[in-house]
């Protein structure tokens, strides 16, 4: 069987508190294997869900279990250094915090 493209999962966005908040769900990801990198104006995730369900007999199929990635500029700046990302029941959430002047690049480690 050949290598399956990943897919993009659908995002919610939104600004609390002083904060924006990146929401996706990625169905079958556990947190080891999600990697996020938070930029002032933009987002990255890489998530590999390591089972495979090839000897399923589906009768239908609505979403997958695989690869994803998303990359998304964000629609305001942010401070990559106060960026944390949380994962549970298949959510993975991602908050920074709002800044004019944020700069660099943060990993946080996926909880």
């Amino acid at each position: 069987m050949g290598t399956v493209a990943a897919a993009t999962p659908p995002v919610n966005i939104y600004e609390w508190a002083g904060q924006l908040s990146i929401a996706t769900p990625i169905p079958g990801a556990h947190a080891p294997h999600v990697e996020v990198v938070v930029t002032p104006d933009r987002i990255e995730l890489d998530a590999e869900c390591k089972y495979p369900q090839d000897a399923q007999h589906y009768l239908r199929r609505d979403w997958q279990v695989g690869a994803w990635k998303l990359e998304l500029d964000l629609p305001h700046r942010v401070a990559p250094d106060g960026a944390r990302a949380v994962l549970r029941h298949g959510v993975l959430v991602v908050v920074a915090p709002l800044s004019e002047d944020g700069s660099g690049r943060s990993q946080p480690t996926v909880e």
